[in-house]
């Protein structure tokens, strides 16, 4: 019988690896060590560990080395596959898996993930997409132009095809300035948003305290500027509703099909030589004079805040009455609380001030069809900026003139929720939305200025214009997407803007699995 003291020595050597000369370590074979992905995309590390002592404990992986943490989910302690999502910086990423057995025994093995940046693996795809897509539209888009910021910093693709007018062939840059029509809407409201933001007027601030009755064009009221079944509440609409479009008031731009209106009036003066009592240039005194003694806001069917209306006389009421309620004209209403803030040198009101940066803007183009409400004189496909159409009438709700990393700037501060810094206007702006339409596949709403569309899996909120161009934030990309064609009806911009989005579903970008395929 041996001492007891030799006993206790024994037992711990036979519990420890080193004393078991019959156990072995695990053992971990990689099929593919090494693997090539796009930051922010996610991947797969596969080994494949097995313990002849059937021994095995516990894997263990973590990251090693890289030039920032990426994000691993590891379901248990024993997951021979894990998820690496890559962080937004390029380079070399070394990740390990450790096997333990129960005596202590290990063996390691390691990964090599080399992240490409978007420059290397994304932009390239994004040119030819945006030149594929451009080549399929040429008889009517003079040139097109796009935009996407992916919220991560330096980040953001920019690509020009085409020509700045179909003429002369002067190529179109990514930095020629363009009419960006109803996306006027939402940067005026960056006027209203500002003035809440500091306490001046809220959402609920009516007309009525806008607007004196010593402010109105002769003849009329502030009631005037509604009235349904002979009942007058003009006082009584809202800032809210003129921002959502719900003041039941209807649109003063008839797209051609009222003689009478601005539009119709300033293309017959531009194609016929007519229009002798058009104004040089449409301010905002006269358009508001204009649109009442036309009746716009009489006779009306829905209640303010009842249901959404869409145009343009909301946006120009509001840009109105805020100009008799600061003394201000609302260019320099724009220019002090937007484009001076955020950096926008070059933006500015067209036909109502001088240009900033170049002059020289895309030319836009109509193509006017062979429809009954048209006068046969209009239709064709017209070059609007050469023919010299006094489009001044646009102005607030959709007159201004942009570049597409002016307006990066501005909705890159509206998402990020630097625009506002009233957290309660900040939740009105993300949450407040009136239902317009929704399908299976489809829906779509308004807000504060704002359109949402939600669609195969994802979000779009942002503004469109008419003369073809869009910007938006798309989630779960967390990207921000502007896009001009420079043509009414042409779709093509809508085209790179969905095979941008699923180009980059598809890639994996962000982690975002891929789109719901639509039927």
């Amino acid at each position: 019988m041996k001492p007891k003291n030799l006993v206790l020595p024994g037992l711990i050597c036979s519990l420890l690896a080193g004393c078991n000369d019959d156990n072995h370590a695990p053992n971990i074979e990689v099929a593919q060590p090494n693997h090539s992905a796009i930051v922010t995309t996610q991947l797969s590390l596969t080994a494949v560990v097995s313990d002849k002592d059937n021994n095995l404990q516990d894997i263990k992986w973590r990251q090693i080395s890289g030039p920032a943490q990426a994000t691993l989910e590891v379901d248990g302690n024993k997951d021979q596959s894990i998820e690496v999502t890559l962080p937004a910086k390029a380079g070399e990423y070394i990740f390990e898996i450790e096997a333990n057995d129960i005596w202590r025994l290990k063996e390691k093995s390691r990964f090599i993930v080399t992240a490409q940046s978007l420059e290397e693996a994304v932009f390239p795809q994004l040119d030819k997409l945006l030149s594929d897509t451009y080549s399929e539209s040429t008889e009517l888009v003079p040139g097109m132009q796009a935009l996407i910021d992916f919220g991560i910093e330096g980040q953001v693709w920019r690509g020009a095809v085409g020509y700045r007018d179909k003429d002369d062939r002067v190529p179109l840059l990514v930095d020629t300035p363009f009419r960006i029509a109803s996306i006027s809407k939402t940067l005026s409201a960056g006027v209203t948003f500002s003035l809440i933001d500091e306490g001046v007027i809220t959402l609920d601030t009516t007309l009525a305290e806008l607007v004196s009755e010593s402010d109105m064009p002769k003849g009329y009221q502030v009631e005037d500027f509604h009235v349904l079944n002979g009942v007058k509440r003009g006082g009584a609409i809202t800032v809210r509703q003129l921002l959502d479009q719900t003041s039941g008031i209807e649109d003063f731009v008839s797209y051609l099909s009222d003689l009478n209106a601005p539009d119709t009036r300033s293309f017959q003066a531009a194609l016929l030589g007519t229009g002798e009592d058009i104004p040089a240039v449409w301010h905002s005194d006269l358009l508001i004079e204009d649109l009442l003694r036309r009746g716009i806001t009489q006779s009306l069917d829905n209640m303010p805040g009842e249901q959404h209306l869409y145009g343009n006389s909301n946006t120009d009421i509001l840009a109105w009455a805020l100009e008799q309620y600061t003394g201000k004209s609302f260019e320099q209403l724009l220019y002090e609380r937007v484009y001076l803030p955020l950096g926008m040198n070059n933006t500015y009101m067209d036909q109502h001030e001088p240009a900033r940066g170049d002059d020289k803007i895309v030319e836009h183009y109509f193509n006017i069809s062979d429809v009954e409400h048209v006068p046969p004189a209009l239709h064709g496909n017209h070059n609007i900026v050469a023919l010299g159409v006094n489009t001044s009438f646009a102005w607030a709700g959709g007159g201004l003139v942009s570049t597409i990393d002016d307006l990066n700037l501005y909705f890159t501060a509206l998402h990020q929720r630097t625009l506002v810094q009233d957290p309660k206007l900040n939740e009105a702006i993300q949450s407040h939305w009136m239902p317009i339409f929704s399908g299976e596949n489809m829906s779509q709403s308004y807000g504060l200025a704002l359109a949402k569309y939600q669609m195969n899996g994802f979000t779009s909120v942002g503004h469109s214009g008419f003369w073809g161009v869009n910007a938006a934030m798309v989630e779960p990309l967390g990207i921000r997407v502007i896009t001009a064609n420079h043509q009414v009806v042409s779709d093509s911009l809508y085209d790179f803007e969905y095979g941008a989005i699923q180009l980059l579903h598809n890639l994996g970008i962000k982690g975002v699995t891929p789109l719901v395929s639509s039927k």
